[in-house]
């Protein structure tokens, strides 16, 4: 059985939830883990999940962002699927983030600027995760600019042993490219106020942390659990 955990997103002015970010999760005996082979959920699986979880929580959050690894965004399924469920979601508005997850099969710059474009044309918001991080380097993110909506920094990915010495210019870089390049800009792992200080500089439309608010279990429209949310295992 999957389910969607979702972590709160926030604005920053006023500081309030807005919406959700989607983590796909398997149950197994120990509880709700990342699967290990996203290749045994078809899109149309996932999709259908979406409009089942969306309906519980449509009147108060009106936008969510599901994350797709590399293998999953330039599959077209997922942009037909996605593409045909977003009319159903209304009025909660959906995004896709690509993730900086390592796929089993080589996904190629070619393919995912294909299906950046794919997604585009069907009136799908894209958000790149983890920027700066991985493989979502500067040169990716410049191919696929004229796709993109929205750069997502992790600050999780640049903190060494709580050191912030390589933190922080890459939050100002990454702060200067997304003005520059007319992009919302959304901040991850804020783990303390300390963290809103560091941001104090910089223009940020949007957030997300343990610090704000944890990734928490949510019930689809035929769950018996519906009211349930269940704690969620930060080791996953």
């Amino acid at each position: 059985m999957i389910r969607f955990l979702g972590q709160p997103k926030f604005l920053l002015y006023p500081l309030q939830p807005i919406g959700y970010e989607l983590f796909l999760r398997e149950k197994v005996t120990n509880g709700w883990v990342l699967p290990t082979d996203f290749k045994r959920f078809p899109a149309q699986q996932i999709a259908e999940l979406l409009v089942r979880t969306t309906s519980q929580f449509a009147a108060k959050f009106k936008n969510i962002s599901i994350n797709l690894n590399p293998e999953q965004f330039v599959d077209s399924d997922f942009c037909n699927a996605l593409q045909s469920t977003k009319e159903q979601l209304l009025p909660v508005t959906l995004t896709v983030e690509l993730t900086e997850h390592n796929s089993p099969t080589l996904v190629t710059e070619s393919q995912i600027y294909e299906a950046a474009k794919h997604f585009s044309a069907c009136g799908i918001d894209l958000i790149i995760d983890d920027v700066g991080f991985g493989n979502n380097q500067l040169k990716r993110i410049q191919s696929l600019d004229p796709f993109i909506q929205e750069y997502k920094f992790g600050m999780q990915n640049f903190r060494t042993n709580k050191v912030l010495d390589k933190l922080i210019p890459q939050l100002i870089f990454w702060n200067e490219q997304a003005q520059k390049n007319h992009k919302l800009f959304t901040v991850g792992g804020i783990e303390s106020k300390d963290d809103l200080l560091l941001l104090s500089d910089c223009k940020v439309d949007m957030l997300q942390g343990f610090a704000l608010g944890h990734p928490v279990y949510l019930p689809t429209s035929d769950d018996r659990t519906a009211t349930t949310v269940l704690p969620f295992n930060k080791a996953n």
